[in-house]
């Protein structure tokens, strides 16, 4: 966004993406991207980053991201 002016940046700002700034988030987001996947390798893909951000979190932290990204997934 460095080419675009800073009034238009300002403007767009509200239409962002909320950052995702936990580490359930991350994981959240990318066991929903593994979920919703076209196809088997892009899957397999968001779920090794699922797994990359999962470290350090607990079982229980782990299980609660499954059930969100399952909910938000539609399954």
């Amino acid at each position: 966004m460095n080419n675009i002016p800073k009034i238009l940046q300002d403007a767009l700002k509200p239409f962002a993406p909320p950052a995702l700034s936990t580490s359930s988030e991350r994981v959240t987001a990318a066991l929903v991207l593994a979920l919703t996947a076209p196809d088997a390798k892009a899957a397999q893909q968001c779920a090794d980053m699922a797994e990359e951000f999962a470290q350090g979190l607990t079982d229980d932290q782990v299980e609660q991201c499954k059930a969100d990204a399952m909910r938000r997934a539609g399954l």
